[in-house]
């Protein structure tokens, strides 16, 4: 849609952030490119529809979890600045990222080639990791939420809406309408059920195979329809390297334990792969499933029959784009001011997005990546945790407070290898802000 422009005496968001233009309309929220008057600076303002916050305990919800994600720090994510729960809509201001979302460029060019389908999944899952960390999940991982930048980085954005929207979402599903992008939800979101860091991994699952393939993984035309289709198992693959295709139906898989261990795991698979070492996609291929065995079997066929040669890996200076950013682990970070957020028009809780430039000659453009040794290669540590796990008694009483107040079991892979003060500082912010919500 064209771009709107603001009135000379539209009114500042929170006396400081004044709106330029629209840039995109979407079932949740309206995204403007707007100008931070006080640090002189370009932000994006994401003003979400009255109607889905329409009490004061919805907005201090969405301002509990605004900053709970203001307080990740990791260059994939989208920063979040400033929230206003007071104004007659609810608004983020945010980074503005100058790109496109996933989305819109898979809508116009099709799939994504292999290696760069893996590298902006993978480059998701660290930031999902490092979300996870901290007690803070996405809820609402899909292609639109994913930006392209022309800078060559990933990004994700909208960490905490899909949260605060959740009651406004279940009293309208009662009535067929659903918040958010129907064919990305999770088994346990259509069901009403637990939300845990796995709930992403099913998102990370329907990115790479939409990148892959340039479509969902599953038609939804209701939810009732997309949960029939989800039971019957992940969709035929054959014409998708037999490794991608295992992780994508491990993350796919229906009950949440099927699924990878973590967000760090599945980076690591991914990054495994792009280095010619499938064996930690191996590992994670569901065993669970009716299709676990076909999947593997396909897996380790290919592994047996083909040479593997080391692939560059995409380094944080490649033009690739969607090229891995982990400058941050060379102490390089780049700057956010000046970036743009790209939205798609039209998704129901879209990211922030500004329209890339038309101009081809200005357009990122993949490049051979440099060969990498080894020990260049960016790892994650996953540490394995059984699916059961025995608490100690100080994580024991963690887990029932967070429980409690939040509504929802914790995790342990969240706290996993962490001593008692380093868990408590993860998790206790999100008890406080998980309290405030609930109270008055």
């Amino acid at each position: 849609m064209p771009a709107e422009r603001a009135s000379m005496n539209e009114q500042l968001i929170l006396d400081r952030y004044r709106l330029i233009e629209r840039l995109a309309v979407g079932g949740s929220a309206e995204v403007w490119r707007a100008h931070d008057e006080q640090l002189d600076r370009p932000v994006a303002v994401k003003r979400l529809h009255p109607h889905l916050l329409p009490d004061a305990a919805s907005r201090k919800r969405l301002a509990a979890e605004a900053r709970a994600a203001a307080g990740l720090s990791h260059p994939v994510i989208v920063g979040i600045y400033d929230v206003d729960a007071e104004g007659e809509a609810a608004a983020l201001v945010m980074e503005l990222v100058d790109g496109e979302s996933l989305s819109a460029r898979i809508d116009r060019d099709g799939p994504l080639p292999d290696r760069e389908a893996a590298t902006v999944t993978a480059d998701i899952a660290e930031a999902l990791y490092h979300a996870h960390q901290r007690g803070v999940i996405h809820r609402d991982v899909k292609p639109g939420n994913v930006l392209l930048g022309r800078d060559g980085r990933t990004r994700l954005v909208d960490f905490g809406i899909a949260h605060s929207l959740a009651e406004a979402s279940q009293r309208l599903t009662l009535t067929g309408t659903v918040i958010g992008t129907l064919s990305s939800m999770a088994p346990e979101q259509l069901a009403g059920g637990p939300i845990t860091p796995r709930t992403d991994l099913y998102g990370l699952g329907v990115v790479l195979h939409e990148a892959l393939t340039g479509r969902p993984p599953y038609p939804a035309g209701s939810p009732g329809a997309l949960i029939d289709a989800q039971r019957a198992g992940p969709p035929p693959m054959e014409r998708l390297d037999p490794v991608l295709a295992g992780i994508v139906a491990a993350c796919l898989a229906v009950e949440p334990e099927n699924r990878p261990l973590h967000a760090g795991a599945l980076a690591v698979a991914l990054r495994g792969w792009m280095a010619g070492d499938p064996a930690a996609a191996l590992a994670m291929v569901p065993t669970g499933t009716h299709r676990a065995g076909a999947d593997t079997a396909a897996v380790t066929q290919a592994v047996a029959m083909t040479p593997r040669p080391v692939p560059a890996v995409a380094r944080s200076g490649s033009s690739e784009p969607g090229g891995s950013p982990h400058g941050w682990r060379r102490g390089i970070l780049l700057g956010a001011a000046g970036l743009l957020v790209a939205v798609g028009a039209g998704l129901a809780i879209s990211g922030v997005v500004a329209p890339a430039a038309a101009d081809p000659s200005t357009s990122p453009t993949l490049t051979p990546a440099p060969s990498a040794p080894a020990s260049a290669v960016p790892t994650v540590v996953a540490t394995p945790v059984p699916t059961q796990v025995a608490l100690p008694p100080w994580a024991a009483k963690l887990a029932e407070k967070y429980a409690e107040e939040c509504g929802m079991a914790l995790d342990p892979a969240l706290i996993a290898g962490m001593d008692k003060k380093q868990a408590e500082k993860a998790i206790e912010p999100q008890i406080d802000a998980c309290e405030e919500a609930r109270g008055d």
